[in-house]
């Protein structure tokens, strides 16, 4: 994620990403937002919810201990949450699936080189193929018995 966008989200949101400084002896946040771009709405709209959640009675504060892209799809680690933090975790996490992510547009999961990713019809590589596709052809592979 760009520089600028990694600190509007800091910025927004100071006690969800406390530990963005420090060291990486102590958090994964030291390396920023490792996704691309197309997915700040999303990670805002979430940190939104999340810091409600947090403000309320008997709720504890998230605070993010990494957000990155990982098969495809966005996983924003925190060190504890309520159920209710978890479940809006959860959403977002589901909802990434469907969004470039270098863009924000809409987006399917495709494979390229071995590689999941969410794309865009605009920002998908020219040798990747759907996920169904990928699977089709894993299958096509397995020996017959």
């Amino acid at each position: 994620m760009k520089a600028e966008l990694d600190a509007l989200l800091c910025e927004r949101y100071p006690a969800i990403f406390s530990e963005r400084r420090n060291s990486m002896k102590q958090t994964a946040m030291c390396w920023g937002f490792e996704c691309g771009d197309g997915w700040f709405a999303l990670i805002e709209a979430l940190c939104a919810k999340l810091q409600a959640l947090s403000e309320q009675k008997d709720s504890v504060q998230v605070v993010a201990s990494q957000v990155k892209e990982k098969f495809g799809g966005l996983r924003f680690y925190v060190r504890c949450a309520t159920d209710a933090q978890y479940e809006e975790i959860d959403l977002a996490e589901q909802v990434s699936m469907r969004i470039c992510e270098e863009c924000g547009q809409p987006g399917q999961r495709v494979v390229n080189g071995g590689w999941l990713m969410v794309r865009c019809q605009m920002h998908t590589p020219a040798k990747a193929i759907t996920e169904a596709e990928y699977l089709a052809r894993l299958e096509a592979r397995k020996p017959k018995a």
